[in-house]
């Protein structure tokens, strides 16, 4: 575990000297700006006919009120989204970062030869999933921290008040967390064992394999939101399910990987 450890640290921090933490500034950035659209945007927006999409009640995870005290249905709807709105953001610079960790090995025929050593390949790619997942986290913790300033800054502001359940603060760090954890795995899977559905130095291209990626962070996450009363237990259902998910794909991934594969890409 420590070599893996030691591993997926020096991935990870080559990673970040060739990607100058652009994805880190981008998470700042809309960390930032997603806090402000949400409590200045709407303000008292009329929600008429809009009842079977924004609950006038609020959603029970958070409610966000006016000075008056009155509740603001679509801020409140838009702040219970925010878990996975960053979660969406964590899994997108997630599609972006984890190429970026296996580029240089893949190009540079450098896997081939940590293959060849006494390192195994589970091992390996634990590695490179580790990496993957350090440079999201510091993503996902920087867009976070960015979103609770602005939050707080514009709230005093505009001087309205918000009332947090539990639930919420757990989504807020669960959703993130899955998806970052399986956006990376689906990632690495596609960049070992499926390169051509990868495009590795496109930027922001790619292909089926990003979609699988972040198909989770925009259908089924923000529906478990949607569930007041089952919250608690449908997160804890995605976490199980999303780590079982990423086990069995790291180890589809060791047994399926052809090092002549990515090398002839």
């Amino acid at each position: 575990m420590t070599g893996t450890t030691a591993r997926s640290t020096a991935f990870a921090r080559r990673a970040w000297q060739q990607q100058r933490s652009t994805a880190v500034w981008l998470a700042a950035v809309i960390g930032g700006l997603l806090a402000v659209l949400i409590f200045a945007g709407p303000g008292g927006m009329n929600t008429a006919g809009l009842d079977d999409l924004i609950p006038a009640e609020g959603t029970g995870l958070v409610s966000v009120r006016d000075t008056g005290g009155d509740l603001l249905p679509v801020t409140t709807y838009l702040l219970s989204m925010a878990p996975a709105i960053l979660g969406m953001l964590v899994a997108v610079v997630a599609t972006l970062t984890l190429p970026g960790v296996t580029a240089d090995d893949i190009s540079g025929g450098g896997i081939e030869v940590l293959l060849a050593g006494p390192v195994p390949r589970r091992a390996l790619f634990r590695s490179y999933l580790g990496a993957g997942l350090l440079l999201t986290a510091a993503s996902w913790i920087v867009a976070t921290a960015t979103f609770g300033i602005a939050a707080t800054v514009t709230l005093l502001a505009l001087d309205m008040s918000v009332t947090l359940s539990l639930a919420f603060g757990v989504a807020l760090i669960v959703v993130p967390f899955s998806m970052a954890v399986w956006s990376a795995t689906a990632t690495l899977f596609g960049a070992l064992l499926y390169p051509g559905s990868l495009e590795t130095k496109a930027g922001m291209n790619g292909g089926p394999i990003r979609l699988l990626a972040v198909l989770p962070a925009m259908i089924a996450v923000p529906t478990v939101l949607l569930l007041p009363t089952w919250v608690l237990p449908a997160l804890v259902l995605v976490l199980l399910v999303t780590l079982l998910a990423s086990v069995a794909v790291v180890t589809l991934t060791a047994r399926g990987f052809r090092s002549t594969k990515v090398l002839s890409t």
